[in-house]
């Protein structure tokens, strides 16, 4: 990914990370969502409340759709590196969805 895509992708994942923080603690839906591709969709998630600990800021889910189900998750403890765990997300959804893929 060149540095222009990868900071524009840095900036939407950070304004996502805002956005979660800003769905009140109490709410039953502390999640948001990011990307779609074809079936599936790539989620942010609350991690517990941040602390200097090793806890990390935010989970990101590659989710199925159809089958309603987790493909992968990952913690983020930086916004920096949500950036390679999205890409990834990214080039998964689309080799699932494609020829080939598990959907047919």
């Amino acid at each position: 990914m060149n540095s222009t895509s990868e900071t524009a992708l840095e900036l939407r994942i950070a304004r996502a990370y805002v956005k979660l923080w800003c769905i009140p603690e109490e709410s039953a839906k502390a999640s948001l969502l990011i990307a779609s591709i074809g079936s599936y969709e790539i989620r942010m998630f609350r991690g517990p409340e941040f602390d200097f600990d090793g806890t990390p800021l935010f989970w990101q889910e590659l989710f199925d759709l159809s089958t309603k189900t987790s493909v992968d998750g990952f913690s983020c403890h930086r916004i920096k590196d949500a950036v390679s765990i999205f890409d990834d997300f990214i080039s998964h959804a689309g080799l699932l969805n494609g020829p080939g893929g598990a959907r047919q």
